[in-house]
């Protein structure tokens, strides 16, 4: 085998990268790439072409958009090998947060440089263990309750609590399910009020049915927990991550009518160890703000027909209070 394409295909994803854009991309298309992908290819700090990619690759990783500059190089070059870079970029972001330079190997030189790259390597290893294990403490809170995620269960909407006017309906006495509630609301005169409650189970079936149906939901595998704090829990997976574990604390109010969510915290699971709070990060703001806006906008589409007048979390139970507009 050729030694230059083996070292190529032995290359870390993020110098792979590095090197596919290096060559076959010019500066006008790097800065059509970086456009599409919402980035001032101008404003990336230095002058030289191989600057730009090395900065253009790490501020894509940084704002959770590697996929998306693999997938537009891949467009723009179909014929190139794209697949390791790809399978890496979805599994393994944080592998193109730290871009090598295209200089000779990294302990090249004397042994003096060797022992000092070594120590600076060491504690950056540390460094980043310290961040997963404070990040799992500062998470710990919000992530602990979700390492035990709450499981879809249609059979749970068979039977709601929901009270209009001064008629009850609970599961217990004389039960309606989920979509009878739903026809009973949208059936309403103008100013009736209602109450309607849901469970962690029943808010995550629902929200799973919808995500389910909607191919352009950015999340999947949704967990919902109501939580002692007045906050909710969400624990999903989100695509723009490689649909890497994601929890997201969030409040709700009734404000204007409307029910707003406010977030509180989110947290990404970058190394992914089943039944620990170690190795979560924060979420990029530009994934929680994604997600945050998507979860809004569908609950005003849903909820544009009625007027809400309180929203209440509480431990395994949501309580909202509104009437028909």
């Amino acid at each position: 085998m050729d030694p230059n394409r083996a070292r190529k295909q032995n290359q870390a994803p993020a110098a792979a990268l590095r090197a596919l854009l290096m060559t076959y991309f010019s500066d006008a298309e790097l800065q059509t790439l970086a456009h599409d992908l919402g980035v001032d290819y101008e404003a990336l700090p230095g002058q030289a072409k191989s600057t730009k990619v090395i900065q253009l690759i790490q501020t894509a990783a940084r704002q959770g958009k590697i996929v998306d500059l693999v997938e537009l190089g891949r467009a723009e070059r179909p014929h190139l090998d794209w697949n390791v870079v790809g399978v890496a970029a979805a599994t393994g972001p944080q592998q193109f947060l730290f871009v090598p330079d295209e200089g000779g190997p990294v302990l090249a030189g004397s042994p003096d440089r060797a022992l000092r790259i070594g120590i600076v390597l060491g504690a950056l290893m540390m460094f980043l263990l310290a961040c997963g294990f404070s990040g799992g403490l500062l998470a710990g809170q919000i992530v602990r309750v979700t390492l035990n995620p709450v499981q879809p269960e249609p059979d749970s909407l068979e039977r709601v609590n929901i009270k209009i006017g001064d008629q009850q309906f609970t599961p217990q006495g004389a039960g309606v399910s989920f979509a009878g509630a739903l026809q009973m609301l949208n059936s309403l005169p103008a100013g009736m009020p209602f109450a309607i409650q849901v469970d962690n189970v029943q808010a995550t079936t629902l929200a799973d049915e919808l995500i389910k149906a909607r191919p352009d939901a950015p999340v999947s595998d949704p967990h919902l927990r109501f939580l002692a704090s007045s906050q909710i829990s969400a624990n999903v997976r989100v695509g723009r991550l490689g649909n890497r574990r994601v929890v997201l604390a969030y409040t709700a109010r009734a404000e204007g009518g409307r029910i707003v969510i406010t977030p509180v915290a989110a947290w990404v699971n970058l190394i992914e160890i089943p039944n620990t709070t170690f190795g979560w990060f924060p979420l990029p703001q530009s994934a929680q703000d994604e997600a945050t806006r998507w979860v809004q906008a569908e609950l005003d589409a849903a909820a544009g027909g009625f007027w809400f007048s309180d929203v209440s979390v509480e431990e395994d139970c949501l309580t909202i209070a509104g009437a028909r507009r």
